[in-house]
């Protein structure tokens, strides 16, 4: 953990910027009232590193209570180094009041929060920070398809896009493709009904990009002989992922 202020009266609070040798021999000390000075700003904290246990999607949400205009920077990544301190090759993303926010994939997470004032005239009473919690939230919300047609998706033949009209980042993606329909198939230098029978008229394969936005299903057929081909085909999915998050006024990260 690390930061810039120090905890005072419950709270953490900026230092000063005024050092010792900003007071003179000429300074009043009777005229001495309080030490705080001039506060240093942004007032910054760092959380320790949190290791959740697997790399997986998590939603990152969080409660600070606090004194002034607040932003966050999350650092993570799948791997810490030797002493345990620091994120490898960290990635980052900085939230403020108004923006949405995505799960995230990776293992190891680390918060960043800074406060300054709201009014850059600073008129307002100095930022502090009074409690910080943070959750990685791993509760999953499900959407839907029944019988779709692939071919009234976006995108392109075998290539189809699955746009998913829930707020969620998607974890899980299930294709089924329906059964297809059967032709009659009747083998050669054979007359006799006996030799008559059905074949599959395709036999679809789905292939699931669920890292893109939106869903790219690339849908195959197999067919009797071995070739493929890109094909259309109707099918039925099940998404499960986390739900997107938002940054409310206060400048925390809730769900919804």
């Amino acid at each position: 953990m690390a930061g810039n202020g120090i905890f005072a009266g419950g709270l953490y609070a900026p230092t000063s910027i005024e050092t010792w040798d900003d007071y003179t021999g000429a300074t009043d000390w009777d005229a001495v009232t309080t030490w705080a000075g001039t506060p240093s700003l942004p007032l910054t904290y760092t959380t320790a590193i949190i290791d959740t246990g697997r790399i997986d999607q998590w939603l990152p949400l969080t409660t600070v209570n606090k004194q002034g205009q607040l932003s966050t920077t999350i650092y993570y990544g799948n791997t810490i180094d030797s002493s345990g301190g620091a994120i490898d090759s960290a990635s980052s993303v900085t939230y403020t009041a108004g923006d949405s926010v995505s799960a995230i994939k990776a293992r190891y997470f680390q918060f960043l929060f800074s406060v300054d004032y709201a009014d850059s005239s600073g008129v307002e009473p100095t930022p502090t920070i009074s409690s910080i919690q943070t959750d990685m939230n791993t509760e999953k919300e499900f959407a839907s398809f029944d019988s779709i047609d692939s071919s009234t998706l976006g995108g392109s033949l075998g290539a189809r896009q699955l746009v998913v009209d829930q707020p969620i980042t998607p974890t899980t993606v299930t294709i089924q493709p329906h059964i297809p329909g059967s032709d009659p198939y009747v083998a050669t230098g054979y007359v006799d009904g006996g030799y008559v029978t059905s074949i599959a008229t395709s036999r679809p394969v789905v292939y699931i990009n669920k890292s893109s936005t939106p869903i790219v299903l690339n849908i195959y057929e197999l067919d009797t002989f071995g070739k493929t081909k890109t094909i259309d085909c109707t099918f039925d999915a099940i998404i499960q992922g986390l739900p997107n998050a938002t940054v409310d006024a206060a400048g925390n990260i809730v769900r919804g």
